[in-house]
């Protein structure tokens, strides 16, 4: 007789908050060890990030958002899709932007504003945008010049041959036992971006803390098969 599959408590599947230590790396050592410093320091500064989709450029800057608001640095986060208001930006000493590439003229207006006011203070700017480098975006020139001229990283996604090395230093970090087998399911039946790697074995690692069970291919199997979609 088969075991019936536990059923998972919908809590396990909120995905956690984006930080610096569940970011998968991979080939962004330097862009993510840059934009940890930034947000420890005092210096202006202005970082770019582009790349193709999965790579993590939305999870890096939420994780440079989390860090500057946990050292009390008044961040403003804005996206494409984020109501602002372009006034008086007073205290403000960060500003964090993604999908620049896809700001209207009035929200590209607030950001040239925005950057101006930041930077003159020693503040810091980070912004993300498409697949190709900020000198490329379609926005206004002026905004286009200043974002391009502070530091620009592409981001990289892992090669598929070093997944399963990456994975299993990630969970290691985490205190995580994933045999080999376990882990070629998971690459086999998940997407492969950063993000949804790294949430998902995030999730496995605290449904075994909850069930008491080792992460094994039966686990895997259960937790895909129930999670949302």
């Amino acid at each position: 007789m088969n075991a019936i599959a536990p059923q998972i408590p919908f809590e396990l599947f909120e995905p956690e908050s984006p930080s610096f230590e569940n970011f998968l790396v991979g080939r962004n050592e330097e862009a993510v060890t840059q934009l940890y410093a930034s947000a420890n320091s005092k210096q202006p500064t202005s970082i770019a990030l582009w790349s193709g989709a999965g790579c993590g450029k939305t999870h890096l800057l939420n994780s440079t958002a989390t860090l500057l608001v946990a050292q009390e640095v008044r961040a403003v986060v804005v996206s494409a899709t984020t109501e602002v208001s372009i006034s008086p930006f007073e205290d403000v000493a960060a500003i964090i932007a993604d999908n620049v590439h896809r700001f209207d003229a009035e929200k590209q207006a607030w950001l040239f504003n925005a950057f101006n006011h930041v930077i003159a203070r020693s503040g810091l700017v980070v912004v993300a945008g498409g697949a190709t480098p900020p000198a490329q975006w379609p926005i206004r020139e002026d905004l286009r010049t200043r974002l391009a001229s502070g530091l620009v990283f592409e981001l990289l996604p892992p090669p598929d041959d070093a997944l399963p090395t990456l994975l299993r230093d990630f969970a290691s970090k985490r205190g995580v036992s994933i045999s080999d087998e376990a882990l070629t399911y998971l690459l086999t039946h998940t997407n492969r971006d950063v993000g949804t790697l790294c949430q998902t074995l995030a999730a496995l690692d605290r449904l075994s803390l909850s069930l008491k069970r080792p992460i094994t291919v039966p686990l895997i199997r259960t937790f895909l098969a129930q999670r949302p979609h």
